[in-house]
């Protein structure tokens, strides 16, 4: 994941807004890192959770009216296929991050502790 998503960031230095795309996808990238190499902090993953499903809200009603050809090509074909492709992009930013909080949650209980008390 942090190859892809460094992949990300890299094709978006010649996207109308690459001030935005960039450190966003670069932030997956660094965190997915961390993860790799057997870090997982908290509190950075669950902050970056949380803005990537925010901009995934935002953007994800793009989605609705997106065009098959915005994701069946590498090609930007017409500027209406930008904004879903990206939304598709935070969409996986953000279950990538959810994957690594919960990793990272389960990592900071002591060993043995259940999520079921009853047990």
């Amino acid at each position: 994941m942090c190859a892809l998503f460094g992949l990300s960031a890299a094709v978006q230095w010649n996207d109308p807004d690459p001030w935005l795309w960039m450190p966003l996808y670069g932030l997956a990238a660094g965190l997915a890192g961390l993860g790799a190499a057997g870090r997982l902090p908290l509190r950075p993953n669950a902050a970056a959770l949380a803005l990537f499903t925010l901009l995934f809200v935002l953007w994800a009603p793009t989605l609705a009216g997106a065009r098959a050809a915005a994701f069946t090509s590498f090609e930007m074909r017409s500027a209406v296929d930008e904004a879903p492709r990206e939304a598709l992009g935070l969409g996986l930013c953000a279950a990538w991050s959810a994957v690594q909080t919960a990793a990272a949650w389960r990592a900071r209980r002591p060993a043995g502790e259940s999520d079921n008390p009853r047990i």
